[in-house]
């Protein structure tokens, strides 16, 4: 009898507080406290936004000065009646790597491709890109959510439209 009373206690106390309370169990002092995570997150989110944005818009820049370098040292060389640094060697047509990578992404579509992939099919369009800058882009796609990683290869994400047609999602100011 005394055990039969015991779980009578123990079932009482058990469901007492549950009368209305959150069933998952989180306090409104937890709730509180996830809701200033989940803001603070976005925030980070956003910094970490500008701060991307702002080492590519750094990174441009560098590659401007380098450029400008090359031409002025060429230009002192000339002066110096020395030959350019690289005469032989013709300058390639410069283009985006990010939008390069991106248009082979939606060429490739459900087979994807990788870094040595990319560099390959560059090649046979004449643009000589680096593996380590399609590596780099390839990762910030896929922080980005633009792009998925099976462990092989890249594949662009898709949407489907209002229409039901696919699209691919771009990352904005790509074609810039």
């Amino acid at each position: 009898m005394a055990e039969l009373a015991d779980a009578a206690v123990f079932k009482t106390e058990t469901f007492a507080g549950c009368a209305g309370s959150n069933p998952a169990g989180v306090t409104s002092d937890q709730g509180e406290e996830m809701a200033r995570e989940t803001k603070n997150m976005k925030a980070l989110q956003s910094r970490l936004d500008i701060v991307r944005r702002e080492i590519d818009r750094i990174g441009r820049e560098m590659e401007k000065a380098r450029a400008q370098e090359a031409l002025l040292l060429d230009m002192m060389r000339e002066e110096s009646g020395k030959p350019p640094a690289e005469a032989s060697k013709v300058r390639a047509r410069r283009f985006n790597i990010k939008t390069t990578v991106l248009e082979l992404l939606e060429r490739t579509g459900d087979s994807g491709l990788n870094a040595a992939i990319a560099v390959d099919m560059a090649a046979t369009e004449g643009k000589a890109i680096e593996r380590g800058s399609v590596s780099s882009v390839l990762s910030r796609l896929k922080n980005d959510g633009v792009v998925q990683y099976d462990g092989n290869v890249y594949r662009l994400i898709q949407r489907r439209s209002d229409d039901g047609a696919v699209v691919h999602l771009r990352t904005s100011g790509v074609l810039q």
